[in-house]
């Protein structure tokens, strides 16, 4: 067998899905947050928690608030690496097909009780079970049973060699629940995880309040809580950061990122989301691949950047997971912002497309579909913006009711699982993915059986420059994830996937 035995690390970064969920709430309320020195560190956010059960989380505030409640049985590095959660450590058969996790030991839910391997196989089958409606459920269809043969040690057999199921084990959506909670049914109504931070009340649509789990097998938190307040508009989460009403705030509009200076401190980091105009290949002409491959040549990523969000991001290719450094366009038939050679690859087709974009999704939106359809109209395409509020844009995009479609996707530590629930044999997101790629779908084939925890180089530049090749999609840029904070706040960053488990091991002076 292969042994992975790894030293405890006290902070980790999780993967996460990336959406919306907007409230309303005032920014005053708690006082001076920013100039005391004790009670709960005050963080802004324009989202709200909207449910409490981790298998079914989506919304990024609800999944970036249970990861301090929740944990996994793996976590990853800042390079996207396995490193432990709740298992201390796990082996991998020869034959891949069998995983053991070793727990750590003494630790105990919110409530009291001990954790035991009987809690991964109740969180795994429930996770597995159809009727849950779990959003990482078809990521463990290799899964074929789970078994706790003594309360420290939980087993997995699988039915093929998939070393994506370690890294899904890093998901929220595989978090850990009390078997009791199952049984009664509570996980909608009660948060009792093992996590850093217990729930102590929340307002919905006002706050979120978590008091410090002072047994915390991973070392009990610095601050004595944190309370999450929903504050819709970003410039008054600036507003309320300089008037010290709140010790941090959680910034995603670049336009109010630049202003945030002077008695502000701003830790970012590159965001795994990324920016994407969907081609529809099922639609005509998109379905021949040099009109695909003219579209993808003629747009200039660094003038999107520049344009429609002041420069604050970084272009990107498909593959945004840490860890990985390649060519953003690699693989593409030409230099993109070439007019010329996309015109050449059009061969004069005449191309006329709506462009499905989300209005009060994301804030730079229609700033990056105008600057698209400028840069298009000079190779002879003529883009219509179609704007659409969010619950239609969805709707549609879901249904694949688009020609193309200007989109804000989550990304993920593992390749693989980022794009094999678009392009891989019986993608979940197959439809709205708009292309059926054997390249793509052979290459997700292989790195899905591999039983490796990291997939090379090799394998992953590959595949970027397949799908670069194919362009289902053009990859523009990814954002920073930002918080903004009180000078006296140390300790306190956001990673790729928009955690903040670093509040486990902030301080405030």
């Amino acid at each position: 067998m292969r042994m992975f035995r790894h030293r405890l690390l006290r902070a980790f970064a999780l993967a996460g899905a990336v959406s919306a969920v907007v409230a309303a709430c005032s920014p005053a309320g708690s006082g001076n947050a920013g100039k005391k020195s004790h009670g709960p560190l005050v963080v802004a956010r324009t989202v709200d928690l909207d449910g409490l059960d981790p298998a079914v989380a989506t919304a990024f505030g609800t999944v970036q608030t249970l990861q301090l409640i929740f944990d996994t049985l793996l976590r990853t590095d800042a390079d996207g690496r396995l490193v432990p959660g709740l298992a201390k450590s796990w082996e991998t058969s020869k034959d891949g097909r069998t995983l053991t996790f070793h727990l750590q030991q003494g630790v105990r839910f919110h409530n009291g009780d001990a954790l035991t391997a009987d809690a991964v196989v109740a969180t795994l089958d429930r996770v597995r079970d159809e009727a849950t409606a779990s959003v990482v459920r078809s990521n463990l269809l290799a899964v074929t049973k789970v078994t706790a043969p003594d309360p420290n040690t939980a087993v997995i057999k699988l039915s093929r060699p998939d070393g994506s199921v370690l890294h899904t084990l890093t998901l929220t959506g595989t978090a850990i629940v009390d078997p009791a909670d199952i049984k009664a049914g509570r996980l909608a109504q009660a948060a009792n995880g093992t996590g850093p931070f217990k729930l102590a009340g929340r307002t919905q649509g006002q706050k979120v309040d978590l008091t410090a789990n002072s047994a915390y097998f991973g070392g009990a938190p610095k601050l004595p809580g944190v309370e999450f307040r929903v504050i819709p508009d970003e410039n008054s989460i600036l507003a309320g950061l300089r008037a010290g009403s709140f010790d941090a705030g959680v910034l995603t509009d670049p336009n109010v990122v630049a202003q945030a200076h002077g008695g502000v401190t701003i830790a970012k980091t590159p965001s795994m989301a990324y920016h994407a105009l969907m081609l529809n290949g099922r639609r005509k002409p998109l379905d021949r691949l040099p009109v695909r491959q003219a579209i993808a040549c003629a747009i200039d990523r660094k003038q999107v950047v520049d344009t429609a969000v002041a420069g604050q991001g970084t272009v990107t290719g498909p593959i945004t997971s840490p860890g990985y450094h390649l060519s953003p366009t690699d693989g593409l038939p030409c230099t993109p912002g070439d007019a010329a050679a996309a015109k050449k690859l059009l061969g004069g087709t005449s191309v006329d497309l709506k462009m499905l974009v989300m209005s009060g999704g994301y804030a730079s939106a229609v700033n990056e579909a105008q600057n698209l359809q400028a840069q298009l109209s000079k190779i002879g395409v003529k883009l219509t913006i179609d704007q659409q509020p969010t619950n239609v844009y969805v709707k549609r995009w879901s249904k694949a009711d688009f020609d193309v479609a200007l989109a804000l996707n989550g990304g993920m530590s593992s390749p693989y699982l980022m794009y094999a629930r678009y392009f891989g044999d019986g993608a979940s997101l197959a439809k709205p993915a708009g292309l059926d790629s054997p390249p793509i779908a052979k290459l997700l084939a292989q790195a899905g059986a591999s039983t490796e925890e990291r997939l090379s180089d090799a394998t992953v530049a590959q595949l970027q420059r397949t799908m670069l090749q194919q362009s289902p999609w053009v990859w523009l840029f990814t954002d920073n994830n930002v918080v903004a904070m009180q000078p006296n706040v140390t300790g306190l960053g956001i990673t790729a996937d928009n955690s903040l488990r670093s509040l486990q091991s902030a301080t405030r002076g």
